[in-house]
């Protein structure tokens, strides 16, 4: 069967498309689909892509046919999905499952029908509706036993592929994806700052906003460190919203969301991240000693070699400094009209804030490289220029509020 067209929105999603995607995806002889309620369920969820869920009714007999999918499509809004374009993460959640899914421990939606146009990186994926999994609201945050569950998780995902970065399936998947871009995650995190100082300054201490912008012109620095050991498979996005759990005698949990996946190569990225944002400040407190001895039991286990705690305990510290970096290009660059996305990244950050003072992680962002290396340059010219865009935005905000009077 001849695959549909790439759907430009939400609008496109009609019964004649679901069953052409279906039934490309699937067996031959799908029922015809009848009607489809589209809904959308990615509003405040931080997502940079277009999700609905499509509720389904169908002319015959259809007990085999899903009762709804889930749909994902780049994003309406075009500042992000040209972010998302620039950093390929629509290629690497489509690679995800395209090619990493099978072999991969961490359980995934199963995917119904993909595709993805390689020069304006539109896509569509169609995935299995998980409506029956419970998926924790990650502004109350995670319990004791959501976040062992989840560092469990991640503990096995990347014990699973520990320094295997250069064998398949994983070389292929990194062959297509590219190299990272770090002066690209450099410009958007210098972009984004000033906006979510406006928007969140009260948030940060003078000591964590020194941080926060000293970051930004170190980042090359900060990679080199933080990617300097041992490197595995990360999902990225590692927090509460993408994670649907199973019953709570079972060890089910399902990963959404795989944009961001092998973006950062040191495993303890995912953790740190998950630790920050999606774990309350007081309950982090309590367990994150406890969690990090369990996670770097199963690495081990799976043959993770010389990797001793103290290692594991550093990375987990100087990780908390990347985890800052989605938490201020969320805020600081998505629209935050609606309320729940607001609140959310607002939690996100003030959490990831607080993780970073209590394990002094500021004490281990490198210095900067020193003269003449080109890192020793672009560390001088993002400084200057996040000064001039900081004035200028301050500037520009000045005068819309002059010329709305």
């Amino acid at each position: 069967m001849t695959n549909p067209p790439i759907p430009e929105n939400a609008n496109a999603l009609t019964a004649e498309w679901m069953r052409q995607a279906l039934g490309a995806g699937g067996p031959s002889g799908f029922p015809a689909v009848k009607d489809v309620a589209v809904e959308n369920i990615g509003a405040g969820s931080g997502s940079l892509s277009e999700t609905v869920r499509c509720a389904m009714t169908y002319h015959d007999d259809a007990a085999q046919a899903p009762e709804s999918v889930v749909v994902k499509l780049a994003s309406p809004d075009r500042n992000t999905a040209r972010m998302a374009r620039a950093l390929s993460l629509y290629k690497r959640e489509y690679l995800v499952y395209d090619q990493l899914a099978p072999h991969i421990r961490i359980a995934l939606p199963a995917l119904l029908y993909g595709d993805f146009e390689e020069g304006s990186q539109r896509f569509v994926m169609v995935l299995e509706d998980l409506r029956g999994m419970e998926n924790p609201d990650q502004i109350a945050g995670a319990d004791a036993a959501q976040a062992g569950h989840a560092i469990r998780s991640a503990a096995g995902l990347h014990g699973q592929f520990w320094n295997k970065l250069e064998q398949p399936p994983l070389s292929d998947f990194f062959t297509r994806v590219g190299p990272q871009k770090v002066w690209l995650t450099q410009l958007a995190y210098l972009v984004c700052l000033a906006p979510c100082l406006k928007r969140f300054g009260h948030l940060f201490s003078p000591r964590t906003r020194r941080l926060a912008e000293a970051l930004g012109s170190r980042l090359f620095d900060y990679t080199r460190d933080s990617t300097n050991g041992p490197k595995t498979l990360t999902h990225g996005d590692f927090r509460l919203d993408n994670m649907f759990f199973g019953a709570a005698d079972s060890d089910a949990l399902t990963m959404i969301d795989w944009q961001g996946a092998g973006f950062i190569a040191g495993g303890l990225y995912d953790v740190s991240y998950f630790m920050a944002t999606s774990v309350p400040t007081d309950l982090r407190r309590r367990i994150e000693r406890e969690v990090l001895e369990e996670y770097h039991g199963i690495v081990c286990g799976m043959g993770a070699k010389e990797f001793g705690f103290e290692e594991c305990w550093r990375s987990y510290r100087l990780n908390m400094l990347g985890a800052l970096m989605p938490c201020v290009v969320g805020s600081g660059g998505l629209d935050l009209t609606d309320q729940r996305r607001r609140k959310m990244f607002e939690t996100m950050l003030s959490r990831t804030l607080a993780a970073i003072e209590d394990l002094d992680a500021d004490e281990l962002l490198p210095a900067r490289s020193r003269f003449p290396s080109p890192i020793y340059f672009s560390s001088i010219l993002s400084a200057g220029a996040y000064r001039t865009y900081g004035v200028l935005y301050r500037l520009s905000k000045t005068w819309r509020r002059a010329a709305s009077t």
